[in-house]
């Protein structure tokens, strides 16, 4: 059996790909795959998939009509073979050590999940680089105690910074829901993931580029069904992971951090995109959110007073949100993106 199986979904990447691609063939780590599935590329990046898979056995090419990154994503995962499944998209890089380091791991501590650290980089037009690591703690965890560990467990919601017992998804047929179409999905099956392990590992060492450009950025387009599919699945799912995978025995602090964090920040930033929400709206989507059974009925006095005193933003967010001020929240938090976007990236190169 092979022992890890990688997945990168390709479309319209052939500036990228090589680079991607490069950075997984280079691992010194015996024993994986390359399944690169062309979604249906206009350009010439299935030309590019091929190519590689005729220089080095390694390569799998699978080439489909387009149906988005989930069902490129499945089309490899009913193909896979690897002990371990890992993920990565066409435009970012695996650094050394990344298979080596965290399938050694992985054994040596039967973990259905080992997660490892990123780097995330911000290109700018102009070529500027500034680069932040999104840190997480070294240790392993059994299912009984994932309560006492939820903040680490939940700091990553990526599937790209992970490697996936085969065995766990294919016994309980987890895959990638085709109807997220705007994202979130990754999101999605993590929680799939968490809701049926029994072990994870977490290495605290950055293995992974992210990278994330400017235009792309900037040419993000506003779906309605982003919203509803995050609201209807993601918190549903979210709410049952902490109620009945961790027995509602979360510390309310680091739920309510964590909650802030992962959805209402998230939420209101989506919301702005391209201004197609009136306030109006957008204080409708946020009650919607309020209501779920996700969120408690108030902010307890000594949750508020923990989030104030480690992160003034967080708490307010969280305060103005339960309160229902919807819209100071709004307001404070798109004045504050946007300045806090000028002097958030600590390193530039």
């Amino acid at each position: 059996m092979l022992k890890v199986s990688v997945i990168m979904p390709v479309y319209n990447s052939e500036e990228y790909l090589s680079k991607a691609v490069d950075s997984v063939l280079a691992q010194e780590f015996d024993g994986f795959e390359l399944i690169l599935v062309d979604d249906g590329s206009p350009d010439g990046s299935g030309a590019i998939c091929d190519a590689y898979a005729a220089k080095d056995s390694r390569v799998r090419v699978i080439h489909k009509k387009n149906g988005g990154i989930c069902s490129a994503r499945n089309a490899a995962l009913d193909v896979a073979q690897g002990e371990y499944t890992a993920f990565c998209d066409n435009d970012d890089e695996y650094l050394p050590g990344l298979l080596a380091d965290n399938y050694k791991l992985a054994k040596e501590h039967d973990v259905d999940l080992m997660r490892y650290a990123k780097i995330k980089r911000v290109v700018k037009d102009n070529g500027k680089m500034w680069e932040i690591v999104y840190p997480i703690k070294d240790e392993f965890i059994e299912r009984s105690e994932y309560a006492e560990h939820f903040l680490n467990i939940r700091k990553e919601n990526t599937v790209w910074t992970g490697l996936f017992k085969r065995s766990l998804i294919e016994e309980y047929h987890i895959r990638f829901n085709e109807h997220f179409k705007h994202g979130s999905e990754d999101q999605d099956f993590n929680l799939k993931v968490l809701k049926k392990s029994n072990r994870l590992g977490f290495n605290s060492k950055a293995y992974y580029a992210w990278t994330q450009r400017d235009a792309h950025s900037t040419s993000r387009s506003f779906h309605q069904d982003f919203l509803v599919k995050n609201r209807r699945i993601n918190m549903k799912s979210e709410y049952e992971f902490i109620t009945e995978t961790c027995e509602d025995r979360v510390d309310n602090y680091e739920k309510n951090r964590f909650l802030t964090t992962a959805y209402v920040y998230p939420v209101i930033d989506y919301m702005a995109i391209g201004g197609v929400m009136t306030e109006k709206e957008k204080m409708v989507e946020l009650e919607k959110m309020r209501r779920t059974p996700l969120f408690d009925e108030k902010l307890s006095k000594d949750t508020a007073r923990k989030l104030r005193k480690e992160n003034l933003r967080i708490y307010l967010t969280a305060k103005l949100f339960y309160e229902r001020r919807y819209k100071a929240l709004i307001l404070m938090l798109d004045k504050g993106t946007k300045i806090l976007g000028l002097f958030r990236f600590k390193k530039q190169r």
